[in-house]
């Protein structure tokens, strides 16, 4: 690979369009591959390749072996994740202190969190999570709370880069220099609406042919749920897209389509109480809803959120 340039190389600064390469070389990363990347940041697969070579070219190295063995970052690809982790951390870091200066030195606590959070179930001691930031805010006088409801990968993707200081989400494969922390476990099933034709007899077993033909609400809490019989109809495509729970229960209230739902969220909603688990027996699962923020020592206000939620 040809070497950077004479005046790139002796560059002690990060131009915006660089920093952009470094939060893909950071996502492909995280995600460990192209593929999943491209998915994550809704991009074309070739714009993630194109910006990671871009990279490449710019530092004159080889970050990554990409082949049938998979995605493998090289030495230098190592050395640059440490190297982006700590450039990112020191972002975050500087993000807090200019918050703090500007709030009069008040905490502050940027949390991402999923949607559909107001009706689960209990997550310590009969408490909500709008329970423990109340705690949250009571033990830390001024305390600044900035909430953003955000696809699970994007809360990642924040934390890593150091716009989010922790996150409620969906367990997932960690990406490194991240850690969870479980809370509580959160059951879901597969729904229908009225007007489905699956909606009269919903316990009745399906053939193969029904599971292959349905129509299915594609949303990000998806990757993780087992098909039980639905890959093949997750294959075949041509699927309504829902980039939030809610958006999910608005189509499966539509009665066209069928989708993953929380037992809580379809429990706690009256718009909901006309839906139908279908065979739950067979097409229900259990996920984890876990605390994610950076390894290594927290901030005050995330240890504190963390106390409040685990007690």
């Amino acid at each position: 690979m040809a070497k950077p340039s004479r005046s790139l190389a002796c560059r002690s600064s990060v131009a915006e369009s660089e920093l952009r390469l470094l939060r893909t070389f950071a996502a492909v990363v995280a995600a460990g591959g192209f593929s999943t990347a491209a998915a994550e940041l809704e991009v074309d697969l070739s714009t993630v390749s194109k910006q990671f070579r871009e990279l490449e070219q710019w530092l004159g190295v080889t970050l990554a072996r990409r082949g049938r063995g998979g995605f493998r970052l090289t030495a230098e690809g190592e050395r640059l994740h440490a190297l982006t982790r700590q450039f990112f951390g020191g972002m975050q870091a500087f993000s807090q202190d200019l918050a703090a200066l500007a709030l009069g030195q008040r905490p502050l606590l940027r949390l991402g969190v999923v949607d559909a959070l107001l009706t689960a179930g209990p997550v310590a001691d009969g408490r909500q999570v709008s329970a423990a930031l109340a705690r949250c805010l009571q033990a830390l006088p001024g305390l600044q709370l900035q909430l953003r409801a955000l696809r699970p990968q994007d809360i990642e993707r924040e934390l890593l880069a150091g716009t989010l200081d922790a996150g409620l989400t969906a367990a997932r494969p960690p990406a490194r220099g991240l850690e969870q922390h479980r809370l509580y476990r959160e059951p879901s099933s597969l729904y229908v609406g009225p007007g489905h034709p699956w909606h009269a007899e919903p316990g009745r077993a399906r053939s193969d042919e029904e599971l292959a033909a349905v129509r299915l609400v594609v949303d990000p809490y998806l990757d993780g749920v087992p098909p039980n019989g639905l890959a093949p109809a997750l294959a075949r495509g041509g699927h309504a897209r829902a980039d939030s729970i809610e958006a999910a229960a608005l189509l499966v209230a539509s009665g066209h389509f069928a989708g993953f739902l929380p037992d809580h969220l379809v429990r706690g909603t009256a718009a909901l109480a006309g839906l139908s688990a279908v065979q739950p027996d067979r097409f229900s699962y259990a996920q984890d809803i876990v605390l994610t923020c950076r390894a290594g020592k927290a901030e005050p206000p995330v240890r504190q959120l963390l106390r409040a939620l685990l007690d």
